[in-house]
């Protein structure tokens, strides 16, 4: 199993248990075919599951993976913590949350005294635009669907830390199915060009990264162009190349934004993404935008879902963790079926399947928003997982 097969969350509400088979049966064949159904009770322990992962071929993502990633922790933990899926440190290592976003959650589980290998067993489940969408590049704006499948490794003007304009080189090109995804088009107040953004993909303004469909109407962002200057579109294929004494080193301007929700094409229909080095992130005609997911960590398809996600509800069954902390909207979502942003529903207890669940930021959010001050995400971090090992503590002394 690839480390995109362990995002095994649709984005549509999750049947509670995997279903029975029909006809005959044929266990030996789930890892090479699909078809096959995971019935509720095929494993009787995590490494028997292991083992047809490692096995696995039940997509063309197995000819890409280096290392199976089923999990790290304790297999009778209380805690369950699903992740948005691998990367690339993952893969290598065949160990989920291992990069630097593994690190902080580590550092997070040991400040209220959860220990990550006995306290809790953590498992896992992206970000795009569409192919149209201008990216101000050195020779002008250029659209994102020709950057990519083009390969095209110029440089793009990008953000530092400090909010300094800088030119970066693009070093990574992503295609994927929209799938389900709600696409938003932003555009600033009163100019006609803008993008098209799934809901979940992040745009910087004065309050963090947030996601698309979290932005508020007071919201101001990131222009990507210097303070006191007026960003000018001109036609996006003709536009003429950009002086960089005159970007390079100033600091962004900030404006509001608006978004409105766009007429869904068929969940096929490729959305596009690109990596850039250092900075991580690139400028539209309406904003500052991140990278949309870690080096070869693609949104997977339908199938590949479909293919993987009865491994998870066995999973689940397996460990029969008390609680279940979804770390990011989309895990939230691909599990409950619920749409909501990750900054409405963090820290809320919701019941799923007899079990107590939250959705947490994600740690590569928190290190992205690197603040402690009060009502920042580390700060509402610390509250949430707080409020974890208090409910810990409950379900403990009741059971």
């Amino acid at each position: 199993m690839s480390p995109e097969q362990l995002n095994l969350f649709n984005t549509e509400p999750s049947e509670p248990s995997n279903p029975a088979p029909e006809g005959d049966f044929k266990p030996d064949r789930i890892p090479t075919d699909a078809q096959i159904p995971i019935p509720a009770q095929t494993y009787p322990t995590i490494e028997a599951l292991a083992v047809h992962c490692n096995q696995c071929q039940r997509c063309e993502l197995a000819a890409s993976r280096t290392n199976v990633v089923v999990g790290r922790g304790n297999p009778q933990a209380d805690i369950l913590i699903v992740g948005e899926g691998p990367g690339q440190h993952e893969d290598e290592q065949g160990l989920p949350f291992v990069g630097r976003s593994g690190q902080l959650l580590d550092k997070i589980l040991a400040s209220v005294d959860l220990d990550p290998e006995k306290d809790v067993y953590i498992a896992n489940m992206v970000k795009c635009l569409t192919a149209d969408t201008p990216v101000l590049t050195r020779e002008g704006y250029k659209n994102l669907g020709a950057i990519v499948k083009q390969r095209w490794a110029g440089e793009v003007l990008s953000l530092t830390p400090q909010r300094k304009l800088v030119w970066r080189s693009v070093t990574g090109w992503y295609q994927s199915p929209l799938g389900s995804r709600t696409l938003y088009e932003v555009k600033y107040a009163g100019q006609e060009v803008g993008y098209t953004a799934t809901g979940d993909h992040p745009i910087l303004t004065r309050r963090g990264w947030i996601a698309v469909e979290d932005l508020h109407p007071q919201d101001l962002v990131a222009t990507g162009t210097p303070v006191g200057e007026t960003q000018v579109l001109q036609g996006v294929r003709n536009t003429p190349p950009i002086s960089s004494p005159a970007l390079v080193g100033q600091k962004t301007d900030w404006r509001p934004v608006t978004k409105e929700k766009t007429t869904q094409p068929a969940s096929y229909s490729p959305v596009y993404c690109i990596d850039v080095a250092e900075t991580a992130n690139f400028v539209t005609p309406a904003g500052v935008v991140h990278n949309c997911r870690p080096p070869k960590n693609r949104t997977p398809s339908s199938e590949e879902i479909a293919a993987c996600k009865p491994y998870l509800l066995e999973q689940i069954r397996l460990i029969d963790p008390k609680i279940i902390l979804f770390t990011g909207a989309t895990a939230y979502k691909g599990l409950t079926g619920k749409k909501q942003g990750i900054t409405k529903i963090r820290g809320q207890w919701l019941e799923w399947e007899g079990r107590q669940c939250m959705a947490i930021f994600h740690p590569a959010y928190l290190l992205r928003n690197p603040s402690r001050e009060k009502g920042k995400p580390k700060w509402l971090m610390w509250q949430d997982i707080q409020a974890v090992c208090q409910k810990l503590a409950e379900l403990r002394g009741n059971s």
